[in-house]
Order: C-alpha cells, then sequence, then structure tokens
C-alpha cells in the first residue's frame, strides 16, 4: 500500500493504480462502475491492469480513461497525459533501415518473373493473331430488331432464344454477428433495425421474450442488423454515434439519449421507439 500514498513512487502513481484507487475511494465494483459507464467490466478490468493492448486503438482507449476519470474523481487530463507516454512513446529514429545505395540492384526471381509473363504474354498474342488471319470476322446478322424478344414477358427483361435474361437481385442485408450471413426480412410480429456507428460504442440487444440478441463493444463505421420477436429492446452507451433504421426507415433517437450519453428504448412491430428501462433497474 506504500505506492499509493500520495502517488508519488512505485506503480502507485500510474493509471490503472490511480483508477483503482479512485474507484474504491467512491464506494464502486468493478460491475457497478462498468454499469454506469455502460461498458463492459472487461474494459475496466484491462484499463486499471494497464492492459492497454487489448483494448483497441489508441484514441478508444484514451476516451475510456477519460470517462472512467470523470465517474470516479480523478484527473483525466493527467491520466491521459501518461497514457500518451505510456501507449504512443515517440518513435525511434535510429532504427529506420537505410535505402540501398544505387548500383548495388541485383536481379532477383521476381524480376525473373516478369520477363518469364511477358513472353508468355507474347506467344498467346502471336497465336491469337495467326488464328485470326485463319479465321475471318462473320458478317452482320440481318435478324430484324425485336424478333429475338420473347413475347408474353412481363418483366420487360431482353430475352434471347425464348429464354428470358433476369434482372439481379438487390444484394441482401449484413448479418447482425457479422458473419457474412444474410439477414431475412421480419416475419409477422417482428421487427428489424439497423445500427450504424460513427463511433465506437457498447450496445445490448434483447426481443420481446428478453433473449439477448447481442452484447459487445462495437467499433466504429460498423453496421449492425437484428431481428426479432418485438418489441426490441436496445441500449446504447454512447447513444449520439448510433443511427437507427426500423425497417429500412431512418428513426431519430436524441430525444431518449440521457446525460451520460446512454439511452435505453423499445422498437414496437409497427416501428414506434419509446424510451424503455435503465439498464439494472436505474
Amino acid at each position: 500500500m506504500t505506492g499509493q500514498a500520495g502517488g508519488e513512487s512505485g506503480r502507485g502513481s500510474g493509471i490503472g493504480p490511480r483508477l483503482r484507487s479512485a474507484r474504491e475511494r467512491s464506494g464502486l465494483t468493478v460491475e457497478q462502475a462498468a454499469l454506469k459507464l455502460h461498458l463492459d467490466p472487461a474494459v475496466l478490468q484491462g484499463l486499471e491492469a494497464e492492459d492497454f493492448g487489448a483494448l483497441g486503438a489508441p484514441i478508444y482507449v484514451k476516451g475510456y480513461v477519460g470517462r472512467y476519470a470523470e465517474l470516479v474523481g480523478e484527473s483525466a487530463e493527467s491520466l491521459q497525459q501518461l497514457l500518451s507516454s505510456a501507449v504512443m512513446p515517440a518513435p525511434d529514429l535510429t532504427r529506420i533501415p537505410r535505402a540501398r545505395a544505387q548500383g548495388s540492384r541485383i536481379i532477383g526471381p521476381a524480376a525473373i518473373a516478369v520477363v518469364a509473363g511477358l513472353v508468355v504474354l507474347g506467344s498467346i498474342w502471336f497465336g491469337i493473331s495467326r488464328w485470326h488471319e485463319g479465321h475471318p470476322p462473320l458478317a452482320p446478322s440481318r435478324v430484324a430488331p425485336g424478333t429475338l424478344v420473347a413475347r408474353g414477358t412481363e418483366s420487360g427483361a431482353p430475352a434471347v432464344s425464348g429464354k428470358v435474361i433476369a434482372p439481379k437481385p438487390a444484394p441482401a442485408a449484413e448479418d447482425a454477428s457479422g458473419t457474412g450471413q444474410t439477414a431475412a426480412g421480419p416475419s409477422e410480429g417482428e421487427v428489424r433495425i439497423t445500427l450504424k456507428f460513427s463511433a465506437p460504442s457498447w450496445v445490448e440487444v434483447k426481443d420481446a421474450a428478453g433473449k439477448r440478441l447481442y452484447r459487445a463493444m462495437v467499433p466504429a463505421a460498423a453496421v449492425r442488423i437484428f431481428k426479432g420477436p418485438a418489441p426490441l429492446h436496445v441500449v446504447l452507451g454512447y447513444a449520439p454515434a448510433v443511427t437507427l433504421m426500423v425497417d429500412g426507415r431512418a428513426t431519430p433517437i436524441g430525444a431518449l439519449v440521457q446525460s451520460d450519453h446512454a439511452a435505453s428504448f423499445e422498437v414496437a412491430a409497427d416501428g414506434r421507439v419509446q424510451s424503455g428501462p435503465r439498464p439494472g433497474g436505474e
């Protein structure tokens, strides 16, 4: 405990010990603090253990440190200065490799492969040219325009020899889990929502039966799609960065954002959005 006295020496002056000490002085557990910040407890545990590499890009870590410090009464500016020197050290210019001096180039396997490829392409072009010399082009067709279009096609798609060429279907929506599977449209009694993120945010989505559909930290520029029995219960840790679309229609949620930037709401089957219970019954 001597390293925590005044934060003068040892690890007691580090980011993690200062956050842990401030949290304990505030009478909060890691789980209680995570609930107030709408973050996964593992994020706060990583901050207190100074395991910054597991928390993503430095800009995300800086945001986590600032929000955690404000919650427990620490100096956000002071901790973020320590963070800058911890996770973003100055580059070592002495380790930058120097360019090879001119005149020392050596013809390697890559150059030999390029030359061989050019030889093969030249051979192919020569063979095609000789083939065209012995096979003159066919005369243009004299068939009147429109005679090759199938009659009675309702779609208006072009057809050749009576076979309609169907238009390509539109690409399906991204699956909420990010696995690359497609998300079908909602069935009766269900609702489908799309969340688009301009900045990182914690997200939790449950269906009408209370079944958890998703719970994770989502990075910036991501899109997540969810479908399930209505109403869907949604909790956003940083709602100003999230755009909500219900069955393809943009739906504003600004009026539901709380003072801590979080939001909790429900989406009904008819697309209505209303305020929902706060997590943990707050």
